[in-house]
């Protein structure tokens, strides 16, 4: 992975709920590359489930990112997602906000890109996962293809959102912006 610009805590795989179980929580997480373990034991399926995310981009979306990335190739569906949390000393405060591209006066932008979920056909009644900011141009990790979870594009759809200002069925934008 190449996030050199920031002290990096930690670096690996992200990760979520499956989209077809329950049992998760509503978030993704960022597991690092080389896991700890502790104690394990058997016989109990009453448990919560952790799985790895791939991109679910379906190939027409992968136009949207940037093939900068990823050795030259522009093919990220069903590719595993890597994932950074990062230490951006002397600045307190970190936000993304969606449906932007730029940050507010005096904060600094870390990165950019479009904004990603879990799929719109996932079961209602399950705890849905976090909109996440995927940087515009993104890697992937090698290897652990399974179709568990994935990110995906998230579209707009206007209605008690203005027409006017958010145009129906595009992908919104995100930015991180740090102070």
């Amino acid at each position: 992975m190449s996030y050199s610009l920031f002290p990096m805590l930690n670096a690996g795989r992200a990760a979520g709920r499956h989209f077809h179980k329950g049992g998760a929580g509503s978030n993704y997480l960022c597991l690092p590359e080389e896991p700890q373990w502790k104690n394990h034991t058997t016989g109990n399926p009453s448990v919560g489930l952790l799985y790895g995310v791939e991109y679910r981009t379906h190939n027409v979306h992968d136009v949207l990112l940037s093939a900068v990335n990823n050795a030259g190739s522009n093919q990220f569906h069903g590719q595993p997602t890597p994932c950074a949390v990062c230490y951006v000393p002397r600045r307190s405060a970190s936000v993304m906000i969606p449906a932007s591209t730029s940050c507010p006066a005096g904060w600094t932008r870390e990165y950019g890109g479009y904004l990603m979920s879990e799929d719109s056909t996932s079961q209602p009644w399950r705890m849905s996962a976090s909109y996440v900011c995927i940087d515009e141009a993104p890697e992937v990790a090698v290897g652990g293809v399974q179709h568990q979870s994935g990110f995906y594009f998230v579209r707009v759809y206007c209605g008690s959102l203005p027409c006017s200002k958010y145009r129906h069925g595009w992908e919104a934008t995100c930015v991180v912006c740090t102070k």
